[in-house]
């Protein structure tokens, strides 16, 4: 998990009701990984406490320490002192710490084993699988792990049980964290690589290649600059996404060798801390990671002991199993068809895509009193990504005011309400909303939203100011002050908003363009060099391969910047966003996307969208796409139609709002002539 320190950490002693370890331990055990979806890059284990529950924890060999959720320190009765922090690289997070008296792993126990309790940026689910906590290095550097990525399969031996491979290299094990030497190949792939040698440690809790200070140098020649948020461990909820963002280089690699494997295609290494000797991100002394992007063709072997690490084929078979239907058999085993789980099986249900099944199993917990309304909005969600609106409605309708800011859905059926011409009842709706979660920021967005949708600018600015202020973050949706400056008439007010959030986010590609529909409007000429110059700082902002490239091909095409720059955007664009998709209609989809953002709305692009909508009637972003096709046509009425279709299916998104809004003044106008 990218370097989780434990940076405080005394003695404490458990405190459990009267649980008791096993007698005895086995010397050897095997498990099945779970994913979250087949090839996930997070891998989880299930772990026996001393409750005799199961628990999922994240397998995460860059923890130097294990923790555990709040609930699982609650339900074990776990004795929970201060402790003091933990850092990760997006910064240090407080954390509280206790001790569990033991965990089995497939009968192996491990006893006396310190945790962190509830600590900011671990994880808490894997899609509708809970997640426990992290078993760190705490637990793993006292036997031998192997993982078999391919096969979904764990390891673990006392030492000397399992033999050393042949093709072992050593590794350096300093209690918290394992480390090996990586020989990397830098550089495009049409060129001569740059070589290193490099110390870093084998985080399976990470994704790709992280280089930290002096690890990186020697590839500035062939690496980029750019800004990018490093999020994790230390990276609180609450704080915006736009506080973690840092300058960083991008290194590209062509191969790495380790563990006696050699390992290509492998997305570029991101390399922080470059910029002088003082670690800004992270923690001090962290050379770099290497994580599952290297790892997940293997059967690694970490023989801490022995001080020795392996990469190896897989012993298989092959495993594509989703995560979900190991919970949902371990379920239906232990607990049957009992109504008072139902809600459980029905968000196993959801993720396995078996919408029939969840759907019964969803109406089953909505008469549970626990579980009601949690059940009403899953099953809300099911219907309407069906199409079913009237069914998704009465669903919402059926939760209090308050329960739908608690399930997160006041905006989404308050926008539904006034895309289906119904915006008084959207108002009312909104404000009982905020008369009962007066302090939910989430509530005033609905009101805002509902308030604009009736003309009232002041009542919709006065709900965004307070929503962002229970928010704490001064810039808050500053897309949504844009909308409402457009609709007083305050072009240079949404100009400002916009180009606020550009300089916030340089990816937001919905931002970008609509400031650059805005600029290209009347009357905004002299704003459009000032439109060209952030365009052009926000992208220079960005590794190339972070750019919204589809989103700046509109822009360049908008303003008149196309031509050649956008030919050659949008090759690269279809190379990178388009062609690794291996589903029939997404993949249309795309293609028909980027022609309509280039400019290009022919027979083509119309042909790829319909057939995608065809095949998938009720995604919106398929509707969005014919959309923005039919308005590069100038069929004008048809386009608004779809975008107001495609709002339907998603009216707690803010860019439909918009495009709907939009599309559909240009349909009213072009039948007024």
């Amino acid at each position: 998990m990218r370097w989780l320190w434990l940076l405080t950490f005394g003695a404490c002693a458990p405190h459990t009701d009267g649980a008791v370890a096993p007698k005895r331990s086995a010397s050897r055990a095997s498990l099945d990984l779970i994913r979250a979806y087949p090839d996930a890059d997070k891998i989880f284990v299930q772990a026996r406490l001393p409750d005799g529950s199961d628990a999922v924890f994240l397998v995460d060999t860059g923890a130097g320490i294990s923790t555990v959720s709040a609930d699982v320190a609650e339900r074990l009765n776990l004795k929970v002192t201060d402790g003091g922090y933990v850092e990760g690289v997006a910064g240090r997070a407080a954390w509280r710490k206790s001790r569990l008296p033991w965990l089995s792993l497939g009968g192996m126990v491990f006893e006396q084993v310190d945790v962190a309790v509830d600590v900011d940026g671990a994880p808490e689910s894997a899609g509708f699988i809970p997640v426990d906590g992290i078993i760190g290095n705490n637990v793993w550097g006292r036997v031998t792990l192997v993982v078999d990525y391919p096969a979904d399969r764990l390891e673990l031996a006392i030492p000397g049980e399992i033999p050393v491979p042949p093709n072992a290299q050593p590794m350096g094990f300093d209690g918290a964290h394992a480390s090996v030497y990586v020989k990397a190949f830098a550089g495009e792939s049409n060129g001569p690589p740059v070589e290193r040698t490099l110390l870093l440690e084998v985080d399976t809790g990470a994704h790709g290649v992280m280089l930290s200070g002096g690890t990186g140098v020697g590839f500035e020649s062939v690496s980029t600059i750019g800004e990018e948020p490093i999020l994790g461990i230390g990276a609180a909820d609450l704080v915006p996404v736009s506080a973690f963002y840092r300058r960083t280089r991008r290194v590209p690699l062509q191969a790495v060798e380790l563990g006696g494997a050699r390992v290509e295609d492998l997305k570029p290494a991101t390399w922080i801390n470059f910029e002088g000797a003082a670690y800004t991100i992270g923690p001090q002394g962290m050379p770099g990671l290497i994580g599952y992007s290297a790892l997940q063709d293997h059967r690694v072997s970490f023989h801490f002991a022995e001080g020795r690490f392996a990469m190896n084929p897989s012993e298989g078979p092959p495993s594509a199993e989703n995560g979900h239907e190991r919970m949902l058999q371990q379920e239906l085993k232990e607990h049957g068809k009992d109504a008072s789980r139902a809600l459980i099986r029905g968000k196993y249900l959801i993720a396995l895509e078996r919408e029939d099944e969840a759907i019964a199993e969803l109406t089953t917990a909505t008469t549970q009193p626990d579980d009601h309304d949690e059940a009403r909005s899953l099953l809300a969600r099911v219907l309407l990504s069906r199409g079913d609106h009237a069914a998704w409605e009465a669903q919402l309708k059926a939760l209090s005011p308050a329960a739908l800011v608690e399930q997160s859905e006041i905006v989404a059926l308050v926008n539904g309400l006034g895309l289906a011409g119904r915006a008084q009842e959207g108002l009312s709706l909104a404000r009982a909303a905020t008369e009962a979660s007066p302090e939910e920021a989430e509530a005033w967005l609905a009101r805002s939203d509902a308030e604009l949708a009736l003309g009232d600018t002041a009542a919709a600015r006065r709900a965004l100011n307070t929503a962002a202020r229970l928010l704490q973050n001064p810039d808050a949706d500053l897309k949504r002050r844009a909308r409402i400056a457009r609709a007083e008439g305050d072009r240079l007010g949404a100009l400002a908003h916009l180009r606020h959030r550009l300089t916030l986010y340089p990816s937001d590609g919905e931002a970008l363009w609509f400031y650059a529909l805005t600029v290209m409007e009347p009357g905004l000429e002299s704003h459009r060099p000032t439109f060209n110059a952030d365009l052009d700082r926000a992208m220079a902002r960005l590794h190339p391969e972070a750019r919204p490239l589809d989103f700046v091909i509109a822009a360049l095409h908008l303003v008149g910047r196309g031509g050649v720059e956008t030919e050659r955007l949008m090759k690269i664009g279809l190379a990178r966003d388009c062609e690794p998709i291996e589903d029939a209609s997404s993949k249309d989809n795309c293609v028909a996307w980027y022609m309509a953002m280039g400019g290009s709305a022919e027979d083509e692009a119309l042909a790829l969208i319909r057939g995608a909508v065809a095949a998938k009637p009720h995604r919106s972003d398929y509707l969005d796409t014919l959309a923005i096709v039919l308005l590069g046509r100038g069929e004008l009425a048809e386009a608004a139609q779809a975008s107001a279709a495609a709002a339907r299916l998603a009216p707690d998104r803010f860019y439909h709002l918009w495009q709907t809004e939009r599309l559909g003044a240009l349909a009213s106008n072009a039948a007024l002539k």
